[in-house]
């Protein structure tokens, strides 16, 4: 769950985000398509991060948040580097009214279906957010 928290390129740092959290996006993923959700969306959020935090505590609370951004620098005191991460999946056609409504310019990448070969993920990180894809023989 690595990415440098001044990363100067936001989308890199997206990316970062997504390559460093494959096992929790991957875990995400699998809860989905064993819970039967149709076309399901990763969304992995950097807690530390202004907007990715925001709507962490809207999703789990102040206190949760608070909790595992402490455990996570307890963990590690080299934390320079590193970020606390929350990734949840939910059905595309959601994805396509509520991502869109907060992150207008990602509205294009939920208009086809996904991909054959793997899965989208959004990644919220460095103050915006991007959509990327993660094939499945990215699977750690």
């Amino acid at each position: 769950m690595t990415e440098p928290s001044n990363a100067e390129d936001p989308l890199e740092a997206q990316q970062m985000l997504l390559e460093s959290s494959l096992p929790l996006a991957f875990e995400a993923y699998d809860t989905a398509v064993r819970a039967k959700m149709r076309q399901p969306v990763v969304i992995l959020l950097d807690c530390e991060d202004a907007i990715g935090g925001e709507i962490a505590r809207s999703w789990l609370g102040d206190d949760a948040v608070d909790h595992a951004i402490a455990e996570r620098q307890a963990d590690d005191d080299e934390s320079l580097t590193e970020t606390t991460v929350f990734a949840q999946a939910f059905p595309l056609a959601k994805c396509r009214g509520d991502i869109s409504a907060v992150f207008p310019y990602l509205s294009p990448a939920f208009e086809s279906d996904p991909p054959a070969e793997g899965f989208l993920a959004v990644a919220v990180t460095c103050g915006g957010a991007s959509v990327l894809t993660v094939p499945f023989d990215a699977r750690p």
